[in-house]
């Protein structure tokens, strides 16, 4: 194996070639895309300049206009817990400028923040909750640390931003990565370690310290650390490194930081130069980019494709290298990051290219996507796309082109017509999902973390739109669900869609009754009459009924009211009746009030009701008091509201108060006469 030295000098070496080979065509290029409209669908294997497949290019921002360096190289991507917004993190060889693309189509340059000491081709930046580290190859840089919240509160961009704090214990390093989980971060080919891991705590973000290193494996380039959750047991929970060392790969135990060992290193026939690798979603295949594979053994005569290596590393003492995918494609593969089952790699001048691994268990891949942001050429050359993020919520894939600027793409594999549903008293919703690329069809659709009698049908076995139904959604409690849609092969893997289904408990409240208020009088049966209620806020409708009885089994009427009144054109007989009212919503049918009754009674009864004696109290729970006025006659008769007498009373004197029990009568509306005078009273 040739030292990683003179591994440096040949990258050196073709990078200047491909600066050459890049002023010859970077004229024309900037022109066209600068040229470009922000939105341009990919069709018929075309998005304006640029050949691509499944991927739409939704805006492209040339170099000049975030921050006036020469060249971009890495980029991450951010979202604040705060206002949900997404930025992209974008490494320039004077700085890190910072731009929101929450509307993609749109995107807003924020501002630079300037390298820390001197500028530099090389940049690399990861994040840790809020905050963006990052490293140089600038000498003295050091890791600058920037608290991403403040992006939030810019009001007139662009500006320039200060770093929020510093890490001084190494000046140059190539590349970094986080663990997000613990909070520590892998910092590679610093002057420290022997170019090994420097171990920095990032728990207190503003104030990292160093943890450890280790300098056994000599130089290591860039890394993948995670707490170990995949298929060897005897690793389950540790701090692993899977490092990407040039010569070697390497599996490195980091639980303890200050004693890391390494648990296996690995290489393959025509080894170039091991540069970066992501594991595969079930935590057993890493794959590797390789920078100098296709330069050193590819030729005019014999072409030398693009190539993606894969080891299996089910035992991590004994990884197996499965061999490897190669493109049509003849450029230099860089950067790759795997999100679900698809692979999204940033591969200089052919550009971001996206492969299925769902077959990786057999050692395939299946390139299903790309979009090629360097038209000239697929050159064996340094320049084109130098890395690429896509775990932003939206989907949208942010990529660099070094020379360029940035390109917002959005791949367009699987797509579905809504990721999100608001739903409340809704059984049933149908989801049309449209997938472009050559999956492993036929699929059988599913649905992960969801309580209930919840069922989803029919399958996908082509490509196009397809329209997926689920059912009994009724059966899930109120309350956020941020779910899974499974799409299933037949050999038990599955593409996963993030799917977020929020069950609402919002019925509406029931009304207070205003008019007909409760127990009135009517003394007419033909006319009309406003029935009224309080509106409800988060009503979209009423119900209103009528009835002939207090417990509504007679109903005479029922309407569906899009105000709070109704008026009712009547003709009902001498009786007493009952109404009440629920509101209506999305959700369904809030409770009834507690109805109101009303009289309708002779007619004329306003022009003869008494004004010679008076009643209390009324309504009347059991005593009804008798005051009259002056003389009067001797005889007291009780009907109900149709006339039918219910009691007869006659006085023994001319008492000017009379006491009448009225504990035998039933609730409701009554009538006393004594002689020519009449009143009304309740009976509750």
């Amino acid at each position: 194996m040739v030292t990683v030295f003179f591994k440096f000098i040949s990258l050196f070496k073709y990078m200047n070639q491909s600066y050459i080979m890049h002023l010859m065509c970077v004229l024309c290029f900037s022109q066209s895309a600068n040229n470009l409209s922000s939105q341009t669908p990919c069709i018929d294997g075309m998005a304006g300049i640029y050949s691509c497949n499944n991927v739409d290019l939704l805006s492209f921002i040339p170099l000049s206009e975030i921050g006036g360096g020469i060249n971009t190289n890495d980029i991450w991507g951010w979202v604040s817990p705060y206002t949900g917004k997404e930025y992209a993190l974008v490494g320039c060889n004077n700085g890190t400028a910072f731009i929101d693309v929450t509307n993609p189509i749109a995107p807003v340059y924020l501002g630079l923040l300037p390298t820390h000491t001197s500028n530099s081709l090389w940049r690399d930046l990861e994040t840790f909750n809020n905050y963006c580290y990052i490293v140089s190859e600038a000498a003295d840089h050091g890791m600058q640390i920037f608290d991403l919240l403040q992006l939030d509160a810019v009001v007139n961009p662009p500006i320039e931003f200060d770093e929020t704090a510093h890490y001084n214990l190494f000046g140059n390093c190539h590349t970094l990565a986080i663990d997000t989980v613990n909070g520590f971060c892998y910092c590679n080919g610093t002057s420290t370690y022997e170019g090994g891991l420097h171990i920095v705590n990032i728990q207190d973000p503003l104030n990292p310290t160093l943890a450890g290193g280790y300098s056994l494996l000599n130089y290591t380039h860039d890394c993948f650390p995670m707490i170990y959750d995949g298929p060897d047991t005897d690793y389950q929970g540790r701090q692993l490194i899977f490092a990407c060392n040039g010569d070697e790969f390497a599996i490195i135990d980091c639980t303890d930081k200050l004693d890391c060992s390494a648990i296996g290193s690995y290489d393959y026939p025509d080894l170039g130069y091991i540069h970066q690798g992501w594991i595969t979603k079930d935590k057993r295949y890493f794959l590797i980019n390789d920078e100098l594979d296709e330069v050193n053994l590819g030729n005019d005569q014999i072409p030398y494709g693009t190539r993606t290596h894969i080891f299996d590393c089910f035992d991590l003492n004994d990884a197996e290298y499965l061999g490897f995918y190669e493109s049509e494609s003849t450029a230099i593969d860089h950067n790759l990051f795997i999100q679900d089952h698809f692979v999204y790699e940033s591969n200089y001048r052919s550009g971001l290219r996206i492969l299925d691994a769902i077959h990786i268990t057999e050692a395939q891949l299946n390139e299903v996507a790309y979009f090629d942001l360097f038209p000239s050429n697929d050159f064996a050359a340094f320049s084109g796309t130098w890395s690429n993020y896509q775990y932003l919520p939206s989907g949208i894939n942010l990529a660099t082109s070094m020379y360029e600027g940035i390109f917002i793409t959005q791949p367009t594999m699987i797509q579905l017509s809504q990721d999100k549903w608001d739903l409340c008293g809704i059984d049933q919703i149908v989801i049309e999902i449209t997938i472009n690329a050559e999956l492993a069809f036929p699929l059988q659709p599913a649905i992960a973390g969801l309580p209930g009698l919840v069922t989803i049908a029919n399958s996908i076995d082509q490509t196009g739109t397809s329209a997926l139904t689920i059912s009994g959604l009724n059966s899930i409690p109120s309350g956020n669900y941020d779910l899974t849609l499974e799409l299933v092969t037949n050999f038990g893997e599955k593409y996963e869609l993030p799917v977020t289904i929020v069950i609402s408990d919002n019925s509406p409240l029931a009304p207070t009754l205003f008019n007909m208020p409760n127990n009135s009088f009517i003394s007419d049966t033909q006319g009309s009459v406003v029935f009224s209620w309080q509106a409800i806020d988060n009503a979209t409708g009423y119900i209103y009924q009528l009835a002939s009885d207090a417990a509504f089994t007679d109903v005479i009427e029922t309407q569906n009211v899009n105000t709070s009144a109704y008026i009712l054109n009547f003709n009902l007989p001498i009786g007493q009746y009952f109404w009440r009212v629920r509101s209506i919503n999305e959700c369904g049918q809030g409770i009834w009030t507690t109805a109101f009754s009303f009289q309708i009674a002779i007619v004329g009864i306003d022009e003869i009701l008494s004004q010679t004696f008076t009643l209390s109290p009324n309504p009347v729970s059991s005593q009804l008091r008798i005051q009259f006025a002056g003389e009067h006659d001797r005889t007291v008769i009780i009907t109900d509201i149709s006339g039918k007498v219910i009691r007869t009373t006659l006085m023994s004197n001319d008492n000017q108060n009379l006491t009448i029990d009225s504990n035998d009568l039933s609730a409701g509306m009554y009538l006393l006469r004594c002689g020519y005078s009449i009143a009304r009273f309740v009976k509750e």
